[in-house]
This record gives structure tokens, sequence and C-alpha cells, in this order.
């Protein structure tokens, strides 16, 4: 921790409220960006900071958030820095300030008024918790769960989404502690962020939520499902998730290869069986267009230098600027 953000925590007495700060990540899309940003404006039950960490957008997002927006703190990197590095930018932003909590959460989302004061209080009532997730509902099925957080599924081997079929029967609130969770919006501790890193800026897309699940569990932390938290996702606009963009399935393929990298030791997750299945899941889901793509991102992956995890306020971060701080 450097000296200034140690000040900041010391200055905080017993009773002090925590210091809430909100980074969203944004490429493109500004209208999601804004309508995200308004959402967390009418956040009820607890006093926050918001960030808009911009990754270089190639539209108006800047403009417009610092216009229609103006409460925002705003942050631009110089290149798409992809998802890990450019929200570990905002992230360290944030703990700079002086954050306790940081709750980071996609651009293509909008948040219930109690959702921030939820997982707040949830994070207090269990501090062995480094990650909170929310109940994440699909933008266009209001009623529908998209994620409840994650589980590992034995056969074939993967790692699944907690959904719903139909509309939410509260069937997934029943255990709270969870083995793995989607990145899509999570509220942070400090004493996690500090103990565990931030995500693994080797990862561009995809891969670093389970990366960051395996991490903080062999920490010591818990991953807890708040199901009272509730949001809104309009579910992978930036990745081009099911398209025939190669630059999806050029980078899945590599941080599928990283990840059986890092985690070797977690045979039912990196073995022989796992990676037949997502072969055949590509083909069988009509998306065989990708697996040459795939196979090619897999080659980078395998031949990429690994790097450790980057540790908060060790300025092992990307660069930005401030654009209103």
């Amino acid at each position: 921790m450097n000296e200034e953000a140690d000040q900041s925590q010391k200055k905080k007495g017993p009773a002090t409220p925590p210091d809430i700060w909100v980074v969203t990540l944004g490429f493109n899309h500004a209208e999601d960006s804004i309508a995200c940003l308004k959402s967390l404006t009418e956040s009820k039950g607890v006093e926050c900071s918001l960030l808009f960490a911009d990754n270089n957008s190639q539209d108006d997002s800047v403009r417009r958030v610092l216009a229609e927006v103006p409460s925002v703190h705003v942050i631009q990197a110089g290149a798409n820095l992809g998802f890990a590095r450019g929200f570990n930018a905002g992230i360290e932003y944030c703990l700079r300030q002086g954050a306790d909590y940081v709750f980071m959460i996609n651009n293509d989302t909008v948040v219930a008024p109690d959702c921030l004061a939820r997982l707040v209080a949830a994070a207090q009532a269990h501090p062995q918790a480094g990650l909170l997730v929310p109940k994440i509902y699909y933008h266009d099925h209001p009623k529908g769960v998209w994620s409840a957080g994650s589980r590992f599924r034995r056969f074939p081997p993967s790692i699944i989404l907690r959904k719903t079929r139909g509309d939410d029967d509260g069937s997934l609130d029943r255990d709270p502690l969870l083995e793995f969770t989607t990145t899509c919006a999570l509220l942070l501790s400090r004493s996690f962020l500090e103990g565990v890193g931030l995500m693994d800026r080797d990862y561009f897309i995809l891969y670093d939520d389970y990366d960051w699940s395996i991490r903080a569990r062999e920490k010591g932390y818990e991953i807890r499902l708040v199901p009272e938290a509730h949001l809104w996702h309009k579910v992978s606009k930036s990745t081009g998730v099911g398209t025939r963009s190669p630059f999806f399935w050029i980078n899945y393929g590599k941080s599928t290869a990283l990840f059986f990298r890092k985690h070797a030791r977690y045979r039912w997750l990196t073995g022989w069986m796992h990676q037949l299945y997502l072969l055949t899941r590509i083909v069988a889901e009509g998306t065989g267009f990708g697996l040459f793509p795939f196979l090619k991102g897999w080659r980078q992956g395998q031949r990429a230098e690994l790097h450790d995890p980057p540790h908060p306020l060790r300025g092992e971060t990307d660069s930005y600027t401030v654009v209103r701080p």
C-alpha cells in the first residue's frame, strides 16, 4: 500500500462508513455505459463514488459520459487493454483513493437501486468473503436468471453458469457459497485485493473469472452469492460471443491454453477430456467456423510468456489518463 492510501485508511475510525467505489469498464457502446452509470447514481442506502474506465473507445463514449453523468470520475487508457487489464487499472485507481470496497461491473448492465447496499451489507456481515456476487438477470427476460455464480460440472467436465430455464424460482438461493463466478459484476473487498491480487493480465478476455475464483479459494476467501442484490445484463455485446468474429475465437483459444497451463494441477478442468469437450462443443453448436481461429489462439497461448498476477498499489497496472478526477 502506498503512503497516500495508507494515510486514507488510518483516518477512518471504527464508526466511519466504508469508502465504496464503483468502476465500470467501457469500450464503445456509449448508450450502454450511460444507462449503467445512471442506474448506479440512483443507488439507495449507501454512498459511493463512480469511476468510468474507458478502454480507448472509438466512439464518443468519453464525451457523452462527461456530459450526461457529471458526477462520475473518468480515466482513459491509451489502447484497448482487454477486460482484465482495463478493469485492473480502474480498480487500482479506486484503491488509491482509499476504497474499502470496489464494485466492478460491466457497462452493459443496469442495477436495482438497492443492489449495492445489499452487497455491502453482506460484505460487512461476512468479512471472509472476498468476492460477493449479485443475482444477474437477462435484460430482455427480466425474471430469468443469467447467472447466480458458476459451478463445476463433472461430465462433461466444465464450469457452467448457475441459471434458470424460466423465471427465477428461488432455487439458486439455497447455498450462497460458490465454487466460481463470472466477473460481470462483483463486489471486492480491499482485503481480498491485497491478499489475492488483481485479475491475471495474461487474459485479454475469458477465463479471468475462473482464474480469479481459484486464486480466491486457494487463499481462503469465500465466493458468496447475495441473492437479494439484483441487476440486469445485456449479455456479451463487446466480445462477439457466438459470432464469426476471429477476434473472439482467437482470444477464446488463447485464454483456454493459458488457463490450462496456469492451473494444470486441476486435471478435472484442464485435462484431455475437457479439451475434447470444448472442441466438440464448438462444432456441435454450429460454430465450426470458430474452430481454426480457436486452434490458432490455442497455439499462441501455448507459446506465450506467463506472468504473475499484478498486486494492487505496486504500479504494476497499465497507465491511463485521468480525464476527470
